[in-house]
């Protein structure tokens, strides 16, 4: 599941780090019986209010947001701001918290925010992502090199600033390449390329898509991977690892591999074939190499004809609503998972178990070319059946949309369904996704 930062919510005196080294609590202690965590960023309301939620049922919730908190606060014991353009303003604001309440350890499930939080971490001297961790799953081509050089995930990867060292890193490669940013996720800015003739506009639109304030310098030249795509995300807590959940991708607008869904639960992998133990296996290896601990971060893997292969190790749980589509499916809880990684406490014995006979996921939808968006279809009848959890629309009315790759965050809107398996909603989605056009009239 793809990073949410695309989408749009439709809705004391500063502590220094010398102060703050020896504890997080102004007592000196280790803290009380419930355990707080300081959470950098809530996100977006659609995305990530389920996830608050279950962050909150295993611990205090000391939110460091860049706005004020509205949505949050039915789950969240306290909340201060920082000003994500003062390197120093996020200690200042995890000081005032940790005076009043003291913190355990530090998460952040948002992209954007992934680096900010391991730093905090660092320098509170308390539980969470390693720093190194964090620059390694943000550097796509560090990631690259390290999997390499460590015999994991052996894809060969060139880093470029210019087309003209992109065209020799291609052909040295061998085409079909991919050409991608170096620092995105969600396949935002992402193209197969066959032939020289094609790669200048496919470099083009690298260098140009919207990085949504994240540093992503220089394009990666690729190898292309072929075969089927799926996602998992592992727990990790004092160096041990493991898959706990999982999901069959869908994609469209080739020759760019945008991510349209996903499915999860029951029979969204066939977890007895060998193939897909393997790369559960590769994807712990990965997470472990990589360096993360105290953390639920989200793995994509590709099984191609030479074996399974890292797509790549982000620093983060699954995105796109998918504690709500999670939790639906397999009824497991993304938000009670992260906490009990950060903290380093035993996970809950349910946990880790995923549900027998149910499966959810969510299809987005997008407009067939350039309009003004009037809504999605009516679809009366498809909305009454009782299967059909969420319809919801991502754009304001009367605004102008396009679909990829005009526009990569193009998304109007998105149904969510559930199911006894995993191919039963997969039918269901398909259902869905052709009775809910996207209305408006065309630019």
């Amino acid at each position: 599941m793809s990073s949410p930062s695309d989408a749009s919510d439709p809705t004391d005196a500063p502590a220094t780090s010398d102060a703050l080294a020896t504890s997080a609590r102004p007592d000196g202690s280790s803290g009380g019986a419930r355990p707080a965590l300081l959470l950098v960023g809530s996100g977006y309301r659609l995305g990530h209010e389920r996830l608050l939620a279950q962050l909150a049922s295993r611990a205090s919730v000391l939110l460091l947001n860049p706005d004020p908190p509205t949505w949050e606060r039915q789950s969240i014991a306290d909340a201060e701001v920082f000003d994500p353009g003062d390197p120093g303003s996020l200690l200042a604001s995890a000081g005032s918290l940790c005076s009043r309440h003291g913190a355990d350890a530090v998460v952040s499930y948002d992209e954007s925010h992934v680096l900010r939080a391991a730093e905090l971490a660092e320098d509170l001297k308390l539980s969470g992502l390693p720093l190194a961790a964090a620059r390694i799953a943000r550097d796509k081509h560090s990631q690259r090199q390290l999997l390499a050089r460590e015999g994991i995930s052996p894809t060969r990867s060139t880093l470029v600033s210019s087309l003209e060292e992109g065209l020799r890193a291609a052909e040295d490669t061998g085409y079909p390449v991919i050409v991608k940013p170096r620092g995105l996720s969600g396949s935002a800015g992402v193209s197969r390329v066959d032939s020289s003739d094609g790669f200048a506009a496919a470099f083009r639109t690298a260098m140009g898509i919207d990085k949504k304030g994240m540093a992503s310098d220089g394009i990666l030249v690729e190898e292309y991977l072929e075969g089927e795509e799926f996602e998992v995300d592992v727990w990790t807590s004092d160096g041990t690892a493991q898959p706990v959940y999982w999901a069959r991708k869908y994609f469209a607008y080739d020759p760019h591999p945008i991510e349209t869904g996903y499915v999860t639960g029951a029979g969204s992998l066939d977890t007895e074939d060998p193939a897909v133990a393997s790369g559960f296996e590769l994807a712990r290896r990965a997470v472990l190499a990589v360096g993360i601990d105290h953390a639920l971060v989200h793995v994509e893997i590709k099984l191609t004809p030479r074996g399974p292969r890292v797509v790549e190790v982000n620093a983060r749980p699954s995105g796109d609503m998918a504690a709500v589509v999670t939790e639906l499916g397999t009824g497991q809880r993304i938000g009670s998972l992260l906490a009990s990684a950060a903290l380093g406490l035993p996970p809950e014995p349910a946990e880790f178990q995923q549900a027998a006979d149910r499966a959810a996921g969510v299809k987005f939808l997008y407009p067939r070319g350039p309009q003004r968006f009037d809504g999605l279809a009516d679809a009366e009848r498809l909305r009454a059946e009782p299967w059909i959890v969420q319809i919801g629309e991502l754009r304001e009315r009367g605004t102008e949309i396009a679909p990829p790759p005009a526009d990569f965050w193009g998304r109007a809107g998105y149904v969510m369904a559930t199911g006894t398996s995993a191919d039963e909603v997969d039918r269901r989605l398909t259902e869905a996704e052709r009775e809910l056009t996207v209305t408006g009239p065309p630019l």
